[in-house]
C-alpha cells in the first residue's frame, strides 16, 4: 500500500513531519489496507492540491475496482462527485433527505470535458441551485 500511494520516502517519518496532503494519503492507504466491505470517505481530498487530488481519485477508483469495496464519498464538489461516482445522491437541507438520485453511467476513465459528463454535472448543479 505504501508503494501504491507513492509514500516510500515517508516510511520513516513522524506524523508531525508530514504535510497535510501526505498525511491524507496515508489515511486513505490505511483505510484500504484494512480491506473493509464499506468505506466512508468524507471530503477526503479537501486539503490537497489539484494534481495530487486527480492522482488519488484515480488510485481510489483502481483500489475500489480491485478490492470490491463499497465506497461512499461525501463531497460538496460536484465535478468530483460525477468523476468518482456510479450514482450521485442529492440531499435536501436539514433534515437531510434524498432529493434525487442521479445515475452516472459513463465509461472509465472519465474525462471532465466529455459532453455527457458536462451534461450530468450541469444537471446536478441545477438541482442544487434551486431547492
Amino acid at each position: 500500500m505504501i508503494k501504491l500511494l507513492g509514500l516510500e520516502e515517508f516510511r520513516d517519518r513522524y506524523p508531525h513531519q508530514l504535510s497535510v496532503s501526505t498525511a491524507q494519503r496515508i489515511i486513505i492507504g490505511r483505510a484500504f489496507a484494512m480491506q473493509p466491505d464499506l468505506l466512508l470517505m468524507d471530503e477526503p481530498y479537501g486539503q490537497m492540491d489539484i494534481k495530487l487530488r486527480f492522482y488519488l481519485e484515480d488510485e481510489v477508483i483502481r483500489l475500489w475496482k480491485e478490492m470490491g469495496t463499497t465506497v461512499v464519498f461525501i463531497t460538496h464538489n460536484i465535478e468530483e462527485a460525477v468523476y468518482l461516482a456510479e450514482r450521485v445522491l442529492i440531499l435536501t437541507n436539514k433534515p437531510a433527505k434524498i432529493r434525487e438520485e442521479v445515475k452516472v453511467d459513463l465509461p472509465r476513465p472519465r474525462k471532465v470535458s466529455d459532453p455527457e459528463f458536462i451534461k450530468i454535472r450541469n444537471h446536478v448543479t441545477e438541482q442544487i441551485r434551486w431547492w
